[in-house]
């Protein structure tokens, strides 16, 4: 925008510079007339002082008359080109200052209102109340989208560049891309070998990709991750999330309590805590979550980010659902990772019951209900007892609820 008025304004100093400029020649004859008129003045007394001595010469006679004549028409025809050139400067008017005054206001005012009126001026205008922000109206998934892009070219234009395509890999695993995070982790360990703060992540989108299940290549990964540093946060940090959702909470506790052991500076120990408290809790509980009104006023303190969740099981499929079965509540972001931001594993014997999610049953330091506006509730209810919904088991969805709100959430759905 800047380089915009910079063009405007040169745009109007060379139209303004075009109207003064005949006045300022004008006025530079004017004063070359002043002097005119003195050479003019020189030239006649030169004239008068020249014929009288011609006078004199000829009444003395030192000349004859043909010789005088001759000598005056001479000094005639010298003052008379002299004058002539004098009288043609002279001739020259004093300019008037009130023609390129208003030729300037009506440039200034003709254009200005063209732009303000024919061109995009209101255009400008709304751009410029958003330019704090030049990505303001674009949402989630397409500020994600443009930051993969952008990614993505730095890796094309520098393929050799390891930090890149780890960045890279983080980021298709926020867009729920797994396997181009995979090829993107295995670029990386071709660049620099294999280590455990890559076959972490990879084993991460490895497991996503399956479901959320671990299978013995996805395990054979952790393995490798752990005997190279036994301590990696983001391989423990899988294990703990894969013990709990299979109520396995202490495995979690054990899993991220090592990772608090753990020297590495970018560990979110706070998160990791919250965590372990929330396993311990359902590991006192017996695996539900008791008194879930008592915890309403918890996160009330928080601004609001939380979801108030009622969930309840249609009357048409009630036979096909055991008391004994696990029932799997989840919150994950309307776009972006499908790593859930809270989860809470209740029993179908308790149903309906309220469920409250905030950050206390998050999963991951990073994925937290708070830093979101929105989020899709699915409740599963699970006949083998691992989160992942496969056939036969009961399902039910809420898409874009709003954080603060208080919802009701129905199991309706057989997945087949």
């Amino acid at each position: 925008m800047t380089t915009f008025w910079f063009g405007i304004a040169v745009l109007t100093a060379l139209a303004l510079f075009t109207i003064w400029l005949p006045f300022w020649r004008r006025q530079k004859a004017l004063a070359a007339a002043s002097d005119a008129q003195v050479r003019k003045q020189t030239n006649l007394n030169l004239f008068n002082e020249r014929l009288k001595e011609l006078e004199t010469d000829l009444a003395e006679g030192r000349i004859n008359e043909q010789e005088f004549e001759e000598f005056k028409k001479e000094l005639q025809l010298n003052l008379l080109q002299n004058t002539d050139q004098e009288d043609h400067v002279l001739s020259a008017k004093k300019p008037s200052i009130l023609w390129p005054i208003i030729m300037s206001v009506a440039l200034v005012a003709v254009a200005g209102y063209t732009y303000y009126d024919l061109g995009r001026y209101s255009d400008w205008q709304t751009a410029r109340v958003g330019n704090d922000d030049p990505h303001s109206g674009m949402n989630p998934e397409q500020l994600m989208q443009m930051r993969l892009a952008q990614m993505e070219q730095a890796v094309q234009a520098d393929p050799s560049n390891s930090q890149a395509w780890f960045s890279l890999g983080h980021a298709y695993i926020s867009a729920s891309q797994y396997n181009k995070a995979i090829k993107a982790f295995d670029q990386v360990m071709s660049l620099v070998g294999e280590h455990a703060e890559l076959l972490g992540p990879k084993a991460t989108a490895m497991y996503y990709l399956n479901g959320q299940q671990m299978n013995p290549e996805i395990q054979a990964i952790v393995e490798q991750a752990l005997a190279d540093d036994s301590k990696d946060p983001s391989t423990r940090l899988l294990l703990g999330m894969d013990a709990f959702f299979n109520a396995n909470y202490e495995s979690a506790i054990e899993h991220w309590e090592i990772i608090l052991t753990s020297p590495r500076q970018d560990v979110d120990r706070q998160a990791i805590l919250g965590a372990i408290s929330q396993a311990r809790m359902h590991l006192e509980q017996g695996g539900a979550m008791a008194e879930p009104q008592a915890e309403a006023a918890q996160p009330a303190a928080a601004g609001g980010k939380t979801v108030t969740v009622t969930v309840e099981l249609a009357d048409e499929i009630k036979a096909k659902a055991n008391t004994g079965d696990s029932l799997f509540l989840f919150a994950r972001p309307v776009s972006g990772p499908a790593m859930p931001v809270a989860v809470a594993r209740l029993n179908v014997a308790d149903l309906p019951t309220q469920v409250v999610l905030d950050d206390t049953t998050a999963m991951s330091p990073d994925m937290v209900i708070s830093a979101h506006n929105q989020v899709n509730l699915i409740a599963t209810i699970n006949h083998d007892g691992s989160p992942a919904p496969t056939p036969g088991d009961l399902l039910g969805e809420l898409n874009a609820v709003d954080l603060g709100s208080n919802v009701t959430l129905v199991i309706d759905t057989v997945v087949e």
